[in-house]
This record gives structure tokens, sequence and C-alpha cells, in this order.
């Protein structure tokens, strides 16, 4: 995990697009439960294929997780409102050592037509520890980040089934990340859709 790109996919383990997947078995007991609650939904596709949907949830880049995170704080907020301020100044912030804790609820609609039959909600407990964290801050937003020691662990279910776990330990980013502040707005903020067959 040494791109641009580490994403809850890669801390998961779940299949990258058109990759065989590790542990299938999951896929089968989530299908299982998901049919001992809704008798009349009829999967129009393999279940491998509703797998890869779900897998697409979790495209989400680390470094946007820290910064929904950050942004929260009231030191960084008052960085960021004195630094539009004087929006030519660059300003650098060493962040301490810290854990993030967070909780994400992704899901998926299945739809027969237009109509939502089922939204399958799974649940995301993250918990980071960062360590040697700066950010780059400059006319209000965090342009940069320089990554230091990351360590994750975090776990996936849907109605108390777990589909993957990540246990404490190191990842590595790559040392410094960009951003866009238009980007991060988007992270978790729309479902995907699985079609149902009637």
């Amino acid at each position: 995990m040494s791109n641009q790109d580490v994403t809850l996919r890669q801390v998961f383990s779940l299949p990258e697009p058109g990759a065989k997947d590790p542990s299938p078995d999951r896929w089968n007991l989530f299908q299982a439960t998901v049919s001992r609650e809704v008798k009349t939904i009829k999967w129009p596709a393999a279940m491998p294929d509703v797998a890869a949907k779900i897998c697409e949830l979790f495209d989400v880049k680390l470094p946007d997780l820290f910064l929904i995170s950050w942004r929260k704080a009231d030191d960084l907020r008052k960085a960021l409102a004195e630094s539009k301020k004087t929006p030519d100044a660059t300003k650098y912030l060493e962040l301490v050592e810290h854990v993030i804790r967070s909780e994400h609820h992704p899901y998926i609609e299945v739809r027969i037509g237009n109509a939502p039959v089922k939204k399958i909600e799974f649940v995301v407990k993250l918990t980071f520890r960062l360590k040697g964290f700066v950010l780059k801050i400059k006319a209000g937003e965090i342009e940069e980040m320089r990554t230091g020691r990351c360590d994750v662990e975090g776990r996936l279910e849907y109605a108390g089934l777990t589909l993957a776990e990540k246990k404490l330990s190191p990842i590595q980013l790559p040392p410094l990340c960009r951003f866009k502040s238009e980007e991060v707005l988007h992270v978790y903020t729309r479902p995907a859709a699985v079609p149902a067959a009637n």
C-alpha cells in the first residue's frame, strides 16, 4: 500500500475490480443473511457481482477520512480561519500524536424499477493512531499532508456479521498527499444501488 490512493478497500483486503476474492465465503453468509430478511428479492446477478458493487463503497482514500476528522478539531479550525486573513502566507502545522475514531454507515439500495425495496446498510468502525503528521495550510484550506506513522484497525459489519476486519497494524501511506477541498466533500455521501428482479 504505497501508492497515492490508499483506500479502505485495501485496508480491509477487499478484492480489487476483476480480482479473485481471498475470502469468498463471507459473501455467502452475507447473502444468506439478506435473503432471510427479504425473502421476496431475487438477485438478478450472481453474488460475486453484488459483492463487487459493495466493494466499490470502500474506494475511499484514507487521507480524506483524516481531513474530515481534523476539520472538526477546534485548534485546526482556528488555524484555518487565521490563514484566510493572510491568503498568500503558508503555514505548517505539526500535529501531536493522536487517535482518530470514526464510524460510517455506507449502504446499498436494492430497487425494483425505481422503487427502493431494501436498504443494505453496513457499519464501518475505524481507529487510526497517527504520529508525525504535518499539514500545509494556505488561504483557509489544508493543501498538503506530510505523513508519518499510521496504525489502523477496523471492522466492516452487516447485521452483526463481520465481513472484514483489520487488526491494529501499521500501513504505509505516501509521504506527501495533496488535497482539493471539493473532492473531500463527497466521501460516503452517495449510496450505491443494485437492481433487483421481482
